[in-house]
């Protein structure tokens, strides 16, 4: 696999690129220094921020006991292998420690960068271990099960066609603002795993695809369960562990930050409207916005209620319309805290109170929101953990490597590289696009046209002195007919542009199917597309593949691997 890498400074095109705090997250300089200083606890590039955590994280009391009991049954409820199990088994030890990443439960687990955090955790956890045997490293993936959000995780997108096809899933019988997690796939589901599969080109890998994608999207299987099953089928060869954040038993090990979120609310919201204006003071937007109460109300039904505060020791759930009072709420929650889940804010504070976390994977987002939360983690005692980017990849089909072969030769521009050409796609295409038009060949041509214009004007004006000589009312008329000349040439460089323009025709068609490629619906393909097209070509040995570039090359630029 070859493979190159792009610095996220240069991919600046709209909807394509990063935002400028992680940009500036990932990159050197003095930017970086104030914005990891001002937002965050820890820095991954400081060796001694490293041991300082790891001694916080080893002296602290975590209920580990009861963590692998969880962990245990949740995985071996999701079909965890042995060697997934055991590595279950290591959190028992205080010498042990979390590499920590998530994501909703989308179909077909949903857009590639799903599996890139996964494939990044068990690559970190590797990396740490090398570097402090004497501590053991895990990674595990938390479920975001409780997301609301059905529209966006009940859809897999690929490439079939000249274009990107998109495939839904319904929910059997969801109520509005149901967890997607616990919505039940029903009966369709058959017919949706019938259609993604259809969109499928056949190969050799097809059947293996069809039976991992049939045996775990199930009709009784709710969608957390699909993903699960899908996510441990896809890593079991790997020591990924996953955490069902839903399960009531997970809820009574976070019960305390749900708790003192309600005794202290609207604090922490507070907390973070103050980091969120150092930000601002930085030059960066905030991401996200705190709501009075950081967390949901979860009734019978498994739908997420807001929870509004219109008085200071008052609650009312909406749209229920239920009442509480300060100490009515906190009861109810120490008693049956399954009942409440938590919004983005509050997400990481529970993870990191119930895990020892000691690094987060997360994408661009997540890093830039992240950042408004230092001042809440204070507050509730916790210090953040390292955050690392997670590996980024444009996967590019051969049928694709040989376009931009072609555009290499074409552009005009001999020192141009191929990493060079995945820049100018990346940066701006449209600029890429002109270069092959007015490639080597036309370069040639401008300079051939440029001699004859300059000829025939040198020639022309040697006439000059003797015409004016003989009748001076002939200048006009040499001026005249030296401007027709010049007219007729550029009328000759216009059709010879036409002309190269229709020779470059087909492959600036090709070009634009590799634009398809690079960025399906005007987004980076890690957004849009499904794993499971690329499984499907290249065999389910491509997540080995890919672990093994992470291995080789840093998180901290945009990774372009030719397969």
């Amino acid at each position: 696999m070859n493979t190159f890498l792009i610095d996220y400074q240069r991919i600046q095109t709209p909807k394509r690129g990063f935002s400028r705090l992680f940009c500036d997250y990932a990159s050197e300089g003095e930017a970086r220094n104030k914005l990891v200083s001002a937002c965050f606890h820890l820095d991954y590039r400081k060796d001694a921020d490293y041991y300082r955590h790891l001694g916080i994280l080893a002296s602290k009391k975590f209920r580990r006991q009861e963590l692998v009991t969880l962990l245990s049954r949740q995985n071996r409820m999701f079909g965890g292998s042995e060697l997934q199990l055991q590595e279950i088994e290591k959190l028992r030890s205080p010498r042990c420690m979390a590499i920590v990443t998530g994501q909703q439960t989308g179909l077909f687990t949903g857009p590639l960068y799903t599996i890139y955090k996964a494939l990044t955790a068990v690559v970190m956890a590797r990396k740490q271990k090398e570097l402090f045997p004497e501590y053991d490293f895990v990674p595990i993936f938390w479920i975001e099960s409780e997301d609301h959000d059905f529209a966006e995780a009940s859809t897999a997108s690929l490439f079939s066609g000249s274009g990107i096809e998109h495939v839904t899933a319904e929910g059997g019988h969801r109520l509005v603002d149901q967890m997607v997690g616990a919505t039940r796939l029903g009966t369709g589901i058959n017919d949706t795993v019938r259609h993604f599969l259809e969109k499928l080109p056949d190969s050799d890998f097809k059947q293996e695809v069809s039976d991992i994608l049939i045996s775990c999207y199930e009709p009784d299987n709710t969608f957390e369960i699909a993903f699960a099953k899908t996510m441990t089928r896809l890593f079991r060869s790997h020591p990924l562990i996953l955490l069902s954040t839903q399960d009531p038993e997970f809820k009574r090990l976070g019960s305390e930050v749900f708790c003192r979120e309600l005794e202290t609310c609207p604090s922490s919201s507070y907390d973070v409207v103050a980091q969120s204006s150092i930000l601002e003071s930085m030059g960066y937007p905030a991401q996200t916005k705190p709501r009075a109460v950081n967390a949901f109300f979860l009734n019978q039904q498994g739908q997420r209620l807001k929870i509004e505060q219109p008085e200071p020791d008052s609650f009312v759930i909406l749209p229920d319309r239920q009442r509480y009072s300060r100490h009515q709420l906190i009861e109810l929650c120490q008693d049956h805290p399954e009942k409440f889940s938590p919004n983005v804010i509050l997400r990481p504070l529970v993870q990191d109170a119930v895990l020892p976390t000691f690094a987060y994977i997360g994408g661009p987002g997540e890093i830039s929101y992240l950042a408004q939360f230092r001042k809440a983690y204070e507050r509730f005692g916790l210090v953040m953990p390292f955050v690392m980017p997670r590996g980024s990849f444009t996967l590019i089909e051969p049928k694709i490597a040989r376009t931009m072969d072609k555009v290499l030769k074409v552009t005009g521009r001999p020192s141009f590289s191929r990493k060079q050409v995945y820049e100018a796609a990346f940066q701006d295409i449209q600029q890429l696009r002109k270069s092959m038009v007015s490639g080597a060949e036309n370069h040639d041509i401008d300079s051939l046209f440029g001699q004859v214009e300059s000829e025939v004007a040198r020639t022309l004006s040697t006439l000059e002195p003797t015409l004016v000589k003989m009748d001076p009312t002939l200048q006009p008329l040499l001026a005249a007919s030296s401007g027709q000349i010049v007219k007729i040439i550029g009328n000759i460089r216009e059709k010879t542009y036409r002309a190269g323009r229709r020779k470059h025709d087909e492959l600036l068609q090709q070009l634009d199917k590799a634009e398809l490629n690079l960025f399906p619906e005007g987004k980076p393909q890690e957004r849009t597309v499904n794993i499971f097209y690329y499984l499907n070509k290249y065999g389910p040995g491509l997540i080995d593949d890919l672990i093994k570039v992470l291995e080789g090359y840093s998180t901290e630029e945009h990774l372009i691997v030719e397969l």
